[in-house]
């Protein structure tokens, strides 16, 4: 079997398949493609063909509907500003109110500035260490600038671990109580505190 005749057998197999597509012209001058109906080949479907997920022109805005001016854009935005300023007005009266807040926030602080304190100090003398490294309470200083700096990093660790164990969850019950809240419920828990320091 030779090349050609290869060649030839896979031409006939492709046309019977409808794989290939012949033009033959007959003697009128008219093709075998014209005369006869056309086989579908498969091909692959791509995205192009495919149906749009959405109505066509479905985001184009019709006249009717309203544009905000700028006037009324910024009229509700100083609105939802009012409204966040009272939902957190009324979350710190809320959490004032909470047993024990006021005691662990003071606490946070004081771990929290003792630690900076001791952190501070212990540069401090490292810095007095560089100028004066030759004198004989230099070892001394040294292990007291590296105690210091254990300290203030066991002090700002604390404060943060405080933070997370014990305020956060007061914060958050705080949050989730005024998060459903109308307004009118948010205006008056700020009077009340209001007129309860009369």
């Amino acid at each position: 079997m030779s090349l050609m005749d290869t060649i030839k057998g896979a031409r006939e197999e492709a046309a019977e398949s409808g794989a290939l597509i012949t033009r033959k012209k007959d003697a009128e001058g008219s093709s075998d493609a014209e005369a006869q109906p056309r086989k579908k080949a498969y091909a692959r479907k791509t995205a192009a063909g495919a149906k749009p997920a959405r109505e066509v022109a479905g985001t184009v805005r019709s006249a009717a509907e309203h544009e905000p001016t700028k006037e009324e854009k910024k009229a509700n935005r100083e609105a939802k500003r009012s409204e966040d300023d009272a939902r957190y007005d009324a979350q710190q009266v809320i959490l004032k109110q909470q047993p024990g807040y006021k005691k662990l926030t003071r606490i946070w602080w004081v771990m929290l500035g003792v630690g900076f304190a001791l952190s501070l100090g212990s540069f401090l003398i490292v810095h007095y260490l560089q100028s004066h490294a030759d004198t004989e309470i230099a070892n001394t200083l040294a292990a007291a600038s590296m105690g210091m700096m254990v300290a203030a990093y066991v002090f700002i660790i604390g404060a943060f671990l405080l933070d997370i164990i014990k305020i956060r969850p007061l914060r958050n019950a705080a949050r989730d109580s005024v998060a459903g809240a109308s307004r009118r419920k948010l205006h008056r828990i700020i009077e009340e505190d209001a007129n309860s320091k009369k």
